[in-house]
């Protein structure tokens, strides 16, 4: 790759790329060891087993990455986040978050090893062009659309020139009260900063969108659970599209489903509702050719590092993945949960 082909960080920062790149990715483990463990305070006692076994997942497999490359070919891999969070000591922090410091890692250490980061609305024009999508392009997005993406993702986003989509659930926009589902919001919103669980603004939004690098999408309108009522999907998508048509002038938008849910009937709704996609949590790489109304993402843990994320988007935490269920296939009995 030419210092013209780099992302604008790459070829400003080249200088700073080598070490992390020649160090093993189980050794890079343990030199950001430090960053692993944060992790820990996110968890509810309910999901400690899946967490670890994702955690241990991403550990086992990061070596592959970079003793055999990549295994995504003409693939590509979107990243879910939800919340971008700046710790505050005797505060727990909020499921489903990574800290400041962690989602700067992520980024610079991405953008180190060359991979780049693409807009949503540039992959669907290459989508619908037939054209192929460049090796380790990724895509950034964040779901609900909490304040602290303002205040928290947004400068280092800016700062690196990543551009990124975030799906806002229209409802919620300039409230101060939680979403109905974030169930962590009800039981904390008293004791911890209201950026961590109150919505964007419209004019947060706007002054985001107005950069270029932000791209607005819909999470719907109330963040309902629209499993087997794909007609109120429809309804209630054609209401967040006229929510974003007249505060941010967007003809179509794209969408990431609430929950993840999806379902042949939601995907048809969304698709009538005047959608450009449907984003799933389904954790596997994307085939430009698909239907885009299917297209997975990977979440992004509170411990994730730059170098399992290159895992993620390189395709062997999803080899492994299938390869756990394959084995709880074989063995009903080892266990719930999944990488």
């Amino acid at each position: 790759m030419t210092q013209s082909d780099c992302h604008p960080w790459q070829r400003q920062n080249s200088h700073q790329t080598g070490f992390p790149v020649l160090i093993p990715g189980a050794l890079y483990q343990l030199y950001d060891s430090a960053g692993y463990w944060d992790g820990l305070q996110f968890y509810l006692p309910n999901h400690r087993l899946v967490h670890f076994r994702r955690r241990l997942a991403s550990i086992m497999v990061t070596p592959l990455t970079w003793l055999l490359g990549s295994r995504a070919d003409q693939l590509f891999g979107i990243l879910m986040y939800h919340r971008v969070v700046q710790p505050i000591p005797s505060i727990a922090l909020p499921r489903e978050s990574v800290t400041t410091r962690r989602f700067r890692q992520q980024m610079q250490g991405l953008l180190s090893w060359g991979y780049r980061p693409w807009p949503l609305r540039k992959i669907l024009d290459y989508h619908n062009a037939g054209r192929s999508i460049p090796p380790k392009t990724f895509l950034v997005t964040f779901d609900d659309g909490y304040e602290c993406i303002y205040h928290e993702a947004w400068p280092i986003l800016r700062e690196l020139a990543v551009p990124a989509t975030v799906f806002v659930t229209t409802a919620y926009l300039d409230t101060d009260h939680p979403l109905s589902s974030d169930r962590w919001a009800k039981e904390n919103a008293e004791r911890s900063p209201a950026i961590w669980w109150r919505s964007l603004s419209t004019e947060q939004c706007a002054k985001m969108q107005a950069s270029g690098l932000i791209e607005l999408g819909s999470h719907s309108h109330t963040h309902a659970d629209f499993r087997t009522r794909p007609e109120a999907l429809r309804a209630d998508l054609q209401t967040s599209l006229g929510v974003l048509r007249d505060r941010f002038r967007l003809r179509d938008a794209t969408f990431a489903f609430p929950f993840g849910h999806c379902e042949a009937a939601l995907a048809k709704a969304a698709q009538q509702a005047g959608m450009l996609c449907a984003l799933t949590v389904e954790s596997e790489l994307v085939d430009p050719r698909s239907n885009p109304f299917t297209w997975g993402r990977f979440a992004v843990e509170s411990y994730d590092t730059a170098a399992t994320l290159a895992t993620k988007l390189g395709g062997w935490y999803s080899l492994a993945q299938n390869a756990w269920y394959r084995l709880r296939r074989l063995n009903p009995k080892s266990g719930r949960g999944h990488p």
